[in-house]
């Protein structure tokens, strides 16, 4: 009995170790020649890939150079909008300083003309006091040659 089971073991191993073997049993490769066909089917793929990677590449350039082209873009409009500022307020400058120089001339001339009327009064004053003075002066004369006169008349 000990045999019969010894014997069904070694073949149960046996069996087992055909089959793991057979699992494991790969055919050779054979070799193929490549038809024009499968050449010319690997040309186009290659062709595709590469294709595709240029065009990648070419689209990613196309991108950069769009984003710089917009930053400097940007960069311009920024710089014009800051020199259109800085000219509106030289000439919000400008303006005061015309108008602040307007009021100066203004208020310069007014006081010339009232410098003027005082002066004008003045002359007219003493003008007037002239005359008085020489109406009572020359009436003082007249009296004075009346009196000779009437003086002498008598």
């Amino acid at each position: 009995m000990k045999q019969i089971l010894t014997f069904t073991g070694a073949v149960t191993s046996a069996l087992l170790f055909s089959t793991w073997a057979f699992a494991q049993y790969q055919p050779p490769v054979i070799p193929t020649v490549p038809t024009i066909s499968d050449i010319k089917t690997g040309v186009e793929q290659k062709a595709a890939e590469e294709l595709g990677k240029a065009e990648g590449k070419a689209k990613g350039a196309l991108e950069r150079a769009e984003e710089k082209s917009k930053k400097a873009a940007d960069k311009a409009a920024m710089k014009a909008e800051q020199a259109q500022k800085k000219a509106q307020q030289e000439t919000e400058k400008a303006a005061a300083k015309v108008e602040r120089q307007k009021r100066k001339a203004e208020t310069k001339a007014i006081q010339t003309q009232q410098k003027v009327k005082e002066q004008t009064e003045k002359a007219h004053d003493t003008a007037v006091g002239h005359v008085e003075k020489a109406e009572t002066k020359t009436s003082r004369e007249i009296e004075k040659a009346e009196k000779k006169l009437l003086g002498e008349g008598k």
